[in-house]
């Protein structure tokens, strides 16, 4: 079987420079949303409703075997 070259790829540290501010824009952008809807989050919270169970949720009855 005939084998080619392996391709060499050369990054310069333009290339890096490029990458980073791309990178560092993206996670500026998503923290940027994540702070408006965390905001809008809070103004609607209610922390009672962490002790209501959920409408899905029902309370399993407990039976002993001769209530069975």
């Amino acid at each position: 079987m005939l084998r080619r070259k392996p391709t060499a790829i050369a990054i310069t540290a333009e290339d890096l420079a490029a990458f980073e501010d791309a990178r560092l824009r993206k996670l500026a952008n998503e923290n940027n949303g994540h702070d408006r809807s965390r905001n809008n989050f809070n103004a609607s919270f209610d922390p009672s409703d962490e002790l209501k169970p959920l409408p899905g949720d029902k309370a399993r009855i407990v039976r002993s075997r001769e209530e069975r």
